[in-house]
């Protein structure tokens, strides 16, 4: 859990499982300071061993108190990103039924990341803090994951790829990245763990299934964690479970720290590619650039495009699980070639538009056929108007539409009804 403060979408601040475990334990005292520095010291070089990276310099640390830990995020966050962009990605959210339309969306996340924070590697300060009230033998495993966040930013530059993440516009990328970085720290804490048995990480289950399977039990001891929107859980497991989960792969092809190493040189560049390790193993499957035209000069003066972003397989995987089954889901995303998202809005109105293109036809006709379910599923009340080249349905004064046309999948949701008739102009334009 490096913080470096992505956008909330990739808010993956929480190490799971020991989260849970810290938040259990009960306290008589507490810790020492200089003892847990006495304890992180030694990590340092456990760690090195572990990670087969000794470090380059020593490793700047510094004990603080929870309320001090919450309010630097909380700080970190609203200084580094712009209020008025957060609150354009929550309305995109909503409008895609992902979160609910009454949720505060930066307040929100805010809380969620406080509440289950501990120590953390501050890759811009080049500081690990250390949770000043976790007593010391809770907290080993928590260092040699942070300390592990430390030596690869001393090796790869990580906060290098993590600052030029955070001036893109495609999310997917960046979830891709982190989860590269959170599931080598993950599998480092796993190797620390497992040291008395004898077993690595890569001999584990499936650790994407193994950190999914921690929701339930996430939910009986976090209140905020337990409100979230089942999107935001997923995307807050995704990096350390589909990460963990990628790196078995890497090492069961060649089981070696210098094989994940080479990684941070070519990175994954999607999060197909972290579900699907053998996307970037094998046959390298690479997203395509997807370009959507702006439908704002079409609507009018009044309206204006404010946020574009990337969904990828996974957040698609998170689009379509709102209403079909898990599996059909999973199914329609996978094939996924590239897309492009955008929020368009009027001062009074907001819709989304959605381009998508997929590597086959058959791909194509998956996701195209879910989306009708997922339409009819979503708005029941609608009449489906079905034409040559896809459908179009109006409920609540709102038009939403699909369009078909080849490897390409478009979409829009939630414009008003009154400015539907000016889009045929748009998608006769998106064909050529």
């Amino acid at each position: 859990m490096m913080k470096t403060i992505p956008r909330p979408r990739r808010l993956v601040f929480v190490l799971l499982v020991l989260g849970l475990a810290c938040a259990s334990v009960a306290f008589l005292q507490q810790p020492i300071p200089s003892e847990l520095l006495k304890v992180s010291d030694e990590m340092v070089q456990l760690t090195g061993r572990l990670r087969g990276l000794q470090p380059k310099a020593p490793i700047a640390k510094e004990v603080e108190s929870r309320d001090q830990i919450a309010q630097y995020l909380t700080e970190t966050v609203r200084k580094n990103y712009d209020a008025a962009e957060l609150q354009r990605e929550g309305r995109l959210l909503q409008k895609l039924g992902l979160i609910p339309a009454s949720m505060n969306y930066v307040d929100f996340m805010i809380k969620l990341l406080t509440e289950q924070v501990g120590g953390y590697y501050d890759p811009i300060k080049k500081k690990f803090f250390i949770a000043g009230w976790l007593p010391a033998e809770t907290q080993k495993p928590i260092m040699v994951h942070e300390l592990t966040h430390a030596l690869q930013d001393q090796y790869f530059d990580v906060n290098a790829i993590m600052e030029k993440d955070r001036k893109g516009h495609d999310d997917d990328r960046a979830l891709a990245h982190q989860a590269l970085m959170e599931g080598d720290g993950v599998a480092v804490m796993f190797n620390y763990l497992l040291q008395p048995t004898g077993r690595s990480f890569d001999q584990l289950p499936d650790l994407a299934f193994v950190m999914r399977a921690q929701f339930w039990t996430m939910d009986s001891e976090f209140e905020v964690f337990k409100a979230a929107p089942m999107f935001l859980k997923e995307t807050l497991v995704f990096p350390y479970g589909y990460g963990a989960a990628f790196l078995q792969k890497v090492w069961a092809k060649d089981p070696s720290w210098s094989a994940v190493d080479k990684i941070y040189s070519d990175l994954p560049a999607s999060t197909e590619q972290i579900i699907h390790p053998e996307k970037y193993l094998g046959a390298r499957d690479k997203p395509k650039p997807v370009t959507l035209e702006d439908p704002s000069p079409l609507l009018g003066d009044k309206w204006k495009r404010t946020y574009t972003n990337v969904l990828g397989e996974f957040s698609l995987f998170l689009f379509l699980k709102q209403y079909l089954q898990e599996e059909q889901a999973k199914r329609a995303a996978a094939g996924w070639g590239g897309d492009q998202i955008m929020l368009v809005e009027n001062g009074t109105h907001d819709a989304v538009f959605a381009a998508t293109t997929w590597d086959t036809p058959e791909d194509a006709d998956e996701f195209y056929s879910a989306l009708g379910d997922w339409f009819q599923l979503r708005y029941p009340k609608s009449q489906k108007n079905v034409d040559s080249a896809g459908f179009s349905q109006v409920q609540g004064g709102e038009y939403h539409a699909v369009q078909r046309n080849g490897l390409d999948v478009r979409f829009v949701i939630g414009l008003p009804e009154s400015e539907a008739g000016k889009l045929k102009n748009y998608w006769n334009a998106e064909k050529k």
